[in-house]
């Protein structure tokens, strides 16, 4: 069957994770993605190496290709070098960009143009190019100069300042760098818009998708709630300014929980019946959302009582199939041995020739008349440029060569 953008190639600048992760959904919808590195000059995310599968910890003779995030977040791509501040790397550059549909960068606001790669320059080679420029502060303003990875997005975007527990002035921050998955899927929206736009226009377009701003986006309600009453959002924990109660109960075991979330009348007496409890829903005290938000902290306690001794799971199915919104808290464990995760394909065994097989993440959605799909594993570095440079660009096997020879193009780490 086809896939969605199978017609489409990209010409990936990006690097750590909010642009690789726009890359990795439109290369799971079948877009031809071509990641651009070079010898000097690779993603960093390639130093982020653990043991593998190699005995004794060893990390073998190319241990730039062994990264779990860099492989996790590049299935589907190809991988070529070219060092721009050679005349053959630009060349080779500009021409792919020529045959290319979308640039997709996110270096510090006019690197690209200090590069001589700015989209002025590169729309004279492909009028009609979309091009994706992502900062961490977009390319205008006074910040525009700054450096900043996803760890600082959640404080500078206001985020961090909600998540925290209940009537705790502390934030916390979120087990992840909340911004970059967050920009980098609102990148890859963009693209999907922009497409859209040049199939009917037959114009291309610049987006200048600030990474910070993304993650402000996120808290569009608390900014408008602030500029009507002055007040900022008070930290809830795992409550819900609507839905009571709700948290995140302890169970049988070690460290195991399960989250719950009554969000009507009829559900809170689901609950009750499942924790037979039935003499709770004819209680006044808990009789509507108003009275059970009053008295939570007191459900907190007779909830957590009955959740201490039971299993997660077992509670979740029970919940669930009474109408009540409920989960266990997976571990990594339990997602991987989960049957519905496992129906659904969401990993897949991935072949790669310096770490072997290993589950990674697959398509996340599913698409029926164009679904996406694992092609293979994520690039090794410079793993494609015969591919790139003799199939796409027709070039001679000996100019190949002549530009891996003078390190225009190489497969290892310049000094090692």
């Amino acid at each position: 069957m086809p896939t969605a953008l199978e017609d489409v190639r990209i010409l990936d600048f990006s690097r750590i994770w909010a642009g690789p992760h726009a890359t990795k959904l439109l290369a799971d919808m079948g877009a031809e993605v071509i990641k651009v590195e070079s010898t000097h000059a690779w993603d960093p995310h390639r130093t982020i190496v653990g043991s593998g599968n190699l005995p004794d910890g060893e990390l073998g003779d190319d241990p730039w290709n062994r990264s779990g995030w860099f492989n996790t977040l590049h299935l589907s791509k190809y991988g070529i070098t070219a060092d721009v501040r050679h005349a053959d790397g630009k060349r080779v550059i500009e021409e792919l960009v020529s045959i290319s549909d979308v640039v997709i960068e996110n270096f510090r606001a006019g690197a690209m143009e200090r590069r001589g790669l700015g989209y002025e320059r590169l729309r004279e080679i492909r009028p009609d190019l979309i091009m994706v420029s992502m900062p961490a502060f977009g390319n205008s303003g006074p910040w525009k100069d700054f450096i900043q990875y996803g760890i600082g997005q959640e404080q500078l975007g206001g985020i961090a300042s909600m998540n925290g527990y209940l009537d705790e002035d502390s934030p916390v921050k979120s087990g992840v760098n909340f911004g970059d998955p967050i920009s980098g899927a609102h990148a890859a929206g963009a693209v999907l818009s922009a497409l859209y736009y040049r199939r009917r226009t037959g114009k291309g377009m610049f987006i200048d998708a600030s990474q910070l701003e993304s993650s402000i986006s996120l808290i569009g309600e608390h900014i408008l709630g602030f500029q009507l009453t002055g007040e900022n959002p008070a930290n809830i924990g795992n409550r819900h300014p609507t839905f009571s109660p709700q948290g995140v109960y302890p169970c049988r075991g070690d460290d195991r929980w399960i989250a719950i979330s009554v969000t009507s009348d009829d559900a809170w007496v689901a609950l009750c019946r499942v924790m037979g409890r039935e003499e709770l829903a004819a209680d006044a005290r808990y009789a509507d959302l108003l009275s059970r938000c009053e008295n939570h902290d007191e459900l907190d306690q007779i909830i957590s009582a009955w959740t201490r001794v039971s299993d997660a799971n077992e509670l979740m199915h029970a919940l669930q199939e009474k109408g009540v919104a409920a989960t266990a808290v997976f571990k990594g464990e339990d997602i991987f041995n989960d049957p519905h995760y496992q129906e659904r394909g969401l990993l897949e065994l991935v072949d790669h020739p310096s770490t072997g097989p290993y589950f990674l993440p697959g398509v996340a959605w599913k698409m029926s008349g164009t679904p996406g799909r694992v092609r293979g594993h994520s690039p090794l570095l410079g793993e494609h440029n015969a591919f790139v440079y003799g199939e796409l660009l027709g070039m001679k096997r000996k100019d190949i060569d002549r530009m891996d020879k003078e390190g225009v193009t190489g497969t290892r780490p310049d000094g090692m």
